[in-house]
């Protein structure tokens, strides 16, 4: 199905908009602009929203859903270097570095909406309006808190915190408890930087400890007190 723009949610009613771009890029006249040029397109779990090696086409942003970026190994391993959620930009990186194909692919995680500026009317987007650019400068410098952060973890973060804190992320409000829905046990090994095996050993820890409990193909997190202890240990 084509991005169109019959597709895109309204900015103003939307929940998410405080996280999101939109926020921060100051006055009416460039909200409404902003509004008016996106298109919108629904991906289901496990679709691809743009490929490893292919040429950028523009900016997107997460509307609704989740997306993983991963890159691909030669013989098909994949790295979770990051999940975006809704309000969150993605392709920015490639479009503003100008040089050429996407380095990662992006992939739907559950049913997603995603919003499309193409690269010119971007570009112009930008010149018109430049809080705009200051905006795109502050979504630019928390990705690379983001990577660093995550570097950090993988250094000195054990396993079972890791994980922790990937659930944490994941993690949607529901009565009675929270709940990771749908994620698959690779995709949660790939975001924390774990092996499948690892992965698999500690969830049924979590379960032992009685911090989480499997329901179907979900989990419920019913310590999530605990979790979040875990996730904040160092050791």
């Amino acid at each position: 199905m084509p991005y169109s723009r019959r597709d895109a949610p309204n900015c103003e009613w939307c929940s998410f908009k405080k996280n999101c771009f939109y926020e921060l890029i100051g006055t009416k006249e460039a909200k409404k602009v902003w509004r008016d040029m996106r298109l919108a397109n629904a991906f289901k779990r496990g679709e691809v929203v743009f490929h490893e090696g292919a040429m950028p086409q523009g900016v997107y942003v997460v509307c609704t859903g989740k997306v993983k970026i991963y890159k691909s190994s030669r013989t098909g391993q994949q790295l979770t270097t990051r999940v975006e959620s809704p309000g969150d930009l993605v392709g920015q990186v490639t479009f503003l570095a100008d040089e050429g194909a996407y380095t990662s692919t992006g992939e739907a995680l559950d049913a997603s909406v995603v919003s499309m500026i193409d690269a010119r009317t971007f570009r112009d987007y930008l010149a018109k309006f430049p809080e705009a650019s200051s905006a795109l400068l502050r979504e630019l410098a928390r990705d690379v808190r983001r990577g660093e952060n995550k570097a950090r973890d993988i250094a000195f973060k054990p396993a079972r915190g890791r994980l922790a804190d990937t659930l944490l992320r994941m993690m949607l409000p529901k009565k009675p408890y929270p709940i990771v829905a749908g994620i698959k046990r690779r995709d949660l090994a790939e975001m924390a930087g774990l092996t499948i095996e690892t992965t698999v050993r500690l969830l049924k820890d979590f379960e032992q400890r009685e911090i989480l409990r499997k329901k179907d193909k979900d989990l419920l997190i019913v310590g999530e007190d605990r979790l979040r202890a875990l996730a904040g240990s160092a050791a």
